[in-house]
């Protein structure tokens, strides 16, 4: 059996590792030069041999096959993590500071506010029985058609209350409130709870950074992944598929399509799509992320994650465990506001976006070191990662998650675990599976 793989992001390295100890003859072509997708470990920015994130961060204790490909690999596991909250250590609100203790003396109501949102959320979970079936929900139309900002307006929420749940929108989504299912936010929600078991999950950073990951998968294929080799079109009948890319024409048994749906929308479908899937490829919501990180001399600022009501949305630091007096700090940009930094050129971002954090935490320090990522600009991903928009749930869940004809689609987008590394990693093995099984 022979089987093609397009994209060595984690879902396809997963794939093509699957069926490669299955038996298959498999072939990954890869149109970039490097694996990993959007797991992408910047270190040449910085000096001192510090590194951040451009693209995929953490991982979650819930993350089971993520987790155990680290400890397979070796890869250590950094740090005591984070547990997400509404409300992060600080909150920088018209040009002051704030401590959790403060932003909850200017809004005394601000959890009760916060607990009516959960409670509209967790309602809707409620009929999530199957978070890898949210579309069986029984008012799965009712509640696919309400947005996060539905849920926003609902619960009440004052001003306060209000940007920190645009925050948590744009961060986790990358997306605006109005842009969300409430649907897929309650299946999210239902994935974790059922994952969990009622457990805090805690997520963590590993050391050298998540490309390492994806390096060691693809060494260990070896030349079964070629770089540098653009997915065109497919065609396909009862005894296999043709694939065309820029380079060659391959015939295969089947075809994994392990990518984003966004550089589909330029491919060739010899053969007409089923309309709910070409609508799914065409219309599937992918979230808006620019990271832009500065590395500073000195770390002048104090511990924790900051929310801003500022254009730089979250400030962090992806280096708090790594050595050295020199420090770096991360503004994490979704939505809109990831749309309209992507509109500058690099260098004016990262000037922006320092000035704003010198003006949040008072920092002197020289700046060592930077850049800048805008994923929506980059062609071969066109954004972040999918969010399932009001509608897109109930219409295209189950349509992209099975196969059409001998074309499989893996990724994030296509898992349980959507927008998570767990989720690529999740999808890749489940259609290696399904091959397998079909034979």
């Amino acid at each position: 059996m022979r089987v093609v793989v397009v994209g060595a992001g984690f879902a396809g390295l997963r794939a093509a590792a699957d069926l490669r100890a299955a038996g298959a003859d498999v072939v990954l072509v890869e149109g970039g030069t490097r694996p990993g997708g959007r797991v992408r470990t910047v270190h040449s920015a910085f000096q001192s041999g510090q590194y951040s994130e451009s693209g995929a961060e953490w991982v979650d204790s819930i993350h089971e096959r993520l987790l155990a490909e680290l400890d397979r690999l070796g890869i250590r596991i950094l740090g005591s993590g984070e547990q997400w909250t509404d409300i992060r250590r600080w909150m920088h609100r018209e040009g002051r500071l704030l401590t959790p203790q403060q932003v909850r003396e200017a809004d005394p109501d601000l959890d009760r506010q916060f607990d009516e949102f959960d409670r509209i959320v967790e309602d809707a979970a409620a009929g999530v029985v199957d978070a890898a079936s949210p579309h069986l929900h029984p008012a799965a139309v009712s509640i696919d058609a309400r947005s996060v900002a539905d849920v926003i307006a609902e619960a009440g929420l004052g001003a306060l209350a209000r940007i920190f749940k645009y925050r948590d929108s744009q961060g986790e989504f990358a997306s605006e409130p109005s842009q969300v299912s409430l649907l897929f936010l309650a299946q999210q929600r239902a994935h974790q709870r059922d994952a969990s078991g009622g457990r805090h999950i805690i997520a963590r950073r590993v050391e050298g950074g998540f490309s390492r990951v994806a390096e060691c998968l693809a060494a260990e294929l070896g030349d079964v992944v070629q770089y540098g080799e653009h997915f065109v079109g497919v065609s396909q009948d009862a005894d296999g598929v043709t694939v065309h890319t820029d380079q060659r024409t391959l015939a295969a048994d089947h075809l994994v399509l392990a990518c984003s749906f966004v550089p589909l929308r330029r491919a060739t479908f010899h053969d007409p799509l089923p309309p709910v899937l070409r609508d799914a490829i065409h219309q599937l919501g992918y979230g808006t992320v620019t990271k832009t990180c500065v590395q500073w001399s000195e770390r002048q600022w104090p511990e924790g994650y900051a929310t801003t009501d500022g254009r730089a949305q979250r400030v962090y630091e992806p280096s708090v465990d790594q050595p050295g007096p020199a420090g770096i700090l991360t503004a994490y940009c979704g939505g809109d506001g990831g749309r309209e930094w992507a509109t500058l050129p690099e260098a004016e971002r990262v000037t922006q976006i320092a000035q704003e954090m010198r003006s949040m935490h008072g920092i002197t320090a020289d700046v060592l070191g930077s850049y800048s990522r805008a994923w929506n600009t980059e062609p071969r991903y066109g954004g972040s990662y999918a969010v399932y928009e009001p509608g897109q749930v109930h219409r295209f869940w189950a349509a992209v998650r099975e196969p059409w004809g001998r074309v499989h689609f893996a990724g994030e987008h296509v898992a349980t675990c959507t927008g998570y590394m767990e989720g690529a990693l999740e999808s890749g093995e489940t259609v290696a599976s399904r091959i397998v099984a079909a034979g």
